[in-house]
């Protein structure tokens, strides 16, 4: 199982490279890709909703489930994301990739998404091996020193499958 790290600022562009991408590996290998997001300005689930008084009750792990096949496991529980991470790749079901989205201290390959060159160096790390996100919608004005790869995935998928060596 490939997995890889998506960060970037808020509006940088990662929920929409992660959905492009996910649209592409879905149309062109058929994989089946999970996703992990990082939110850190609101719960996930909503007070008065079954699945909430559940878990307020006590509950480890609630799922619920409605006829047009739509699943959410709300697993309350302090679990770190490399734990979240094994939990999904040691699962019943086959998945192709795992993004992660919004979790910076990850030592996977990476994806930085930025609007513009000048918001590159701040956040490289030695994970990072594309540059994308918004400033994949307008050609950059500006020279960059950094020497990675500025890839869209749509325009550029045999070199997003290549440089994350994906089969």
């Amino acid at each position: 199982m490939i997995i890889i790290s998506v960060i970037g600022y808020s509006g940088s562009g990662k929920t929409h490279f992660i959905q492009k991408a996910i649209r592409k590996l879905k149309t062109e290998l058929n994989f089946e890709v999970v996703v992990i997001k990082n939110i850190h300005q609101h719960q996930i689930d909503e007070e008065g909703k079954d699945s909430y008084i559940f878990t307020e009750a006590g509950a480890v792990l609630s799922i619920i489930k409605n006829k047009l096949n739509e699943n959410a496991i709300f697993l309350k529980k302090k679990i770190d994301i490399e734990e979240l991470i094994r939990w999904v790749i040691k699962g019943p079901f086959k998945f192709e990739i795992i993004f992660t989205e919004g979790f910076r201290n990850l030592s996977y390959p990476t994806i930085l998404c930025v609007k513009k060159i000048s918001e590159i160096k701040t956040q490289l790390n030695e994970n990072v091996k594309v540059i994308s996100g918004l400033i994949t919608t307008s050609k950059p004005s500006q020279k960059s020193e950094v020497k990675l790869p500025i890839v869209d995935t749509e325009e550029n998928f045999e070199s997003f499958l290549k440089i994350f060596e994906i089969k």
